[in-house]
């Protein structure tokens, strides 16, 4: 029971019965018998109403929801009446971290990690299920609020709740035990999509289309991913002289990656890309790299830990538009590279710390280096920060154009330029105090 709650019960007692007696000895010889009786029946009904609201109260857990995924709070808090949800996972007697990756198919596997603290100290479990990729909201939202019920029964049977539990079990088919899973498509799946936009003003106008083809067949044992896409965009703009500068820009990309499954931590496959760019300067390129990558941790941890080493190296193609700075317009060269990537998901936050390399190997001095923190960390009750970072060196654009550069071409970013370095960071702080409750759902306005 809630130490503040049984604080705030007894002071209301107390004060209660001592304006009772005070009245009392005040008036002692002329209060009748009639006036003793009413008030203490008074006080008496007064502790009861108390003692069934604080009963009540205290019956409820207090929950945690940590979503690093959609969670629907308003829906899952107008189904879920059953328990008192905190601000702060400090407060609360089950923290529910909840975590999704895709599928396969173009779904979503969900898993909601229980962990239990004061009277269910020890008390932990996991529960995993899919969303079919043709899921609506409303299909999506039922399967998480029922989710959630199912990980929060075992902790029930640990309260009075579970006298007012009522339960049912729906019986399958025999059949859909005894039949293995069969599916028409082999896990084969498909998609084909395409957007367009148009906009513009007196002074402005521009199309932008894309289309895309994608087929994918991923199991446990083997993933083959294929996807193509292409982008077109047309931007005029008239400038204060009444001249109109036109930009059109295309790109063409290709990409398909094969893996195999050979343990819980090794796996090993090919990468390739392939396409074409205005921006980059290339009418053709393509490359293909043999792939190896050992996750310190089981592959079936990577929702909530993941510490990667990935290394590939292949040749590759490139077809210029224009004569390069190294004079090219056409070459064959080769690459290598190495990414290690660490994720951490845990009560207090989120982790992600990545670091990756490449580098040609026909001249040694052509590399590129990259660095890529990230982290969500609540420091104490209430106090949050965030910071993420990306900072490269980069010493590898063969592709540049040897060709003069505009204004225009730098302002519109219609080529590629050379640089040495790029970098973005964004950084936060939260302080959140008051109310440690969190039931109400009020969608007015």
């Amino acid at each position: 029971m809630n130490s503040e709650v049984i604080s705030s019960f007894m002071n209301s007692v107390f004060n209660f019965y001592s304006e009772i007696i005070s009245n009392f000895l005040r008036h002692v010889h002329s209060i009748s018998v009639m006036t003793i009786m009413r008030q203490l029946l008074l006080a008496f009904l007064f502790t009861l109403v108390l003692s069934n609201i604080l009963s009540a109260q205290s019956s409820k857990p207090n929950i945690y929801l940590d979503c690093q995924m959609r969670c629907y709070m308003s829906f899952v808090k107008q189904q879920i009446t059953f328990i008192n949800y905190m601000q702060d996972r400090e407060e609360a007697d089950i923290y529910i971290l909840a975590t999704r990756q895709r599928t396969g198919a173009g779904g979503r596997e969900i898993q909601l990690v229980f962990e239990g603290s004061n009277q269910f100290t020890g008390m932990i479990d996991t529960i995993s299920y899919i969303v079919d990729p043709n899921a609506t909201e409303s299909i999506e939202r039922d399967q998480l609020v029922q989710q959630l019920k199912r990980g929060l029964l075992r902790f029930l049977f640990h309260t009075d709740l579970i006298n007012n539990l009522n339960y049912s079990i729906e019986s399958s088919g025999s059949d859909d035990l005894q039949n293995p899973l069969k599916d028409p498509w082999n896990y084969w799946v498909f998609n084909v999509g395409g957007n367009g936009s148009i906009n513009g003003e007196q002074s402005f106008n521009g199309i932008d289309l894309s289309g895309r083809v994608s087929a994918n067949r991923i199991t446990d044992k083997h993933k083959f991913i294929f996807s193509t896409r292409y982008n077109y965009e047309e931007n005029t703009y008239t400038l204060t002289d009444g001249e109109k500068f036109h930009s059109v820009s295309e790109t063409y990309r290709l990409y398909l990656e094969y893996v195999k499954s050979i343990s819980e931590n090794w796996s090993i496959g090919a990468v390739s890309r392939s396409g074409s760019s205005t921006f980059g300067n290339t009418d053709v390129s393509a490359t293909i790299r043999a792939a190896l990558e050992y996750n310190v941790f089981p592959y079936s941890e990577s929702q909530t830990r993941r510490f990667t080493f990935f290394y590939a190296v292949g040749p590759e193609y490139y077809d210029y538009v224009e004569p390069t700075i190294y004079d090219k317009e056409t070459e064959w060269t080769a690459r290598q590279s190495l990414n290690i990537n660490y994720e951490q998901t845990e009560k207090w936050g989120d982790l992600s710390i990545s670091f990756g390399v490449q580098q040609y190997f026909h001249n040694l001095r052509l590399y590129n280096a990259y660095f890529n923190p990230g982290l969500e960390w609540q420091i104490f009750k209430g106090f949050s920060i965030n910071f993420g970072a990306f900072f490269s060196f980069v010493n590898d654009r063969i592709n540049i154009a040897k060709s003069y550069i505009s204004d225009e071409d730098i302002l519109l970013q219609i080529k590629q330029l050379d640089t040495d370095f790029t970098y973005f960071t964004h950084f936060g702080i939260n302080y959140r105090f008051g109310s440690k409750y969190n039931n109400f759902v009020n969608p007015r306005f």
